[in-house]
């Protein structure tokens, strides 16, 4: 079937923005130029000028952009997770992939650019805040099913994401992946003890004794 015209802009329209979202993880916001979105999309410059008339329009366009896809993956492989599976250690993981991923270096990128660009920041700042409510509620409907109308569910949710999103900024220059793994098995171990579901002591492993 032939696609209509507005078809056929909406697909212009994605292809120049997951461009923007390829340069982003690959080259680094400094480097996200308009020249170079227009090589990797393939597009003509007028085309690019109708759809984003200025780089701003195209940054602020790439935040909702790379927003709306994490939303979607994450929502997808939250509502996923078999029943037969530990809620909590799926939900550590599943939020460890995601900060792992592309789309959330892309979002890096932009976060830390917003620094010291407010133009950036004003745009960034609702669509962050939407897309964290999204998730935290997504994530809160996961645990709450083995654990309903538990109060501390919302605090190991949000306590979750701000563990891994810092392991993960701090993995860019550390590299320890060893160090990473042992960090997440024990803040499943911390959050399952937040929710009453370990005992307290088992929260370190016990070193493994010395062959003689």
């Amino acid at each position: 079937m032939k696609r209509t015209q507005a078809q056929r802009s909406e697909a212009t329209r994605g292809r120049i923005l997951e461009a923007t979202m390829q340069c982003l993880v690959e080259r680094g916001y400094a480097e996200t130029t308009t020249a170079e979105v227009l090589a990797r999309a393939d597009v003509p410059r007028g085309t690019l000028l109708h759809h984003f008339p200025t780089k701003v329009d195209l940054l602020v366009a790439a935040v909702q952009y790379v927003a709306g896809r994490r939303t979607e993956a994450l929502s997808a492989e939250l509502a996923a997770v078999p029943s037969e599976v530990d809620r909590l250690d799926a939900l550590v993981d599943i939020i460890w992939r995601h900060f792992s991923s592309p789309l959330f270096w892309a979002a890096l990128e932009l976060w830390n650019a917003a620094r010291t660009d407010t133009e950036l920041r004003a745009a960034l700042l609702p669509v962050e805040k939407e897309i964290f409510a999204v998730l935290h509620d997504r994530a809160r409907d996961l645990l709450a099913e083995s654990s309903p109308g538990d109060p501390r569910v919302p605090t190991v949710v949000e306590f979750s994401y701000e563990v891994l999103t810092g392991l993960a900024m701090t993995g860019i220059v550390s590299g320890d992946l060893g160090r990473r793994e042992l960090l997440i098995r024990r803040w499943k171990r911390a959050a399952a003890i937040l929710l009453g579901h370990r005992d307290p002591s088992t929260l370190v492993e016990r070193a493994r004794s010395k062959e003689s």
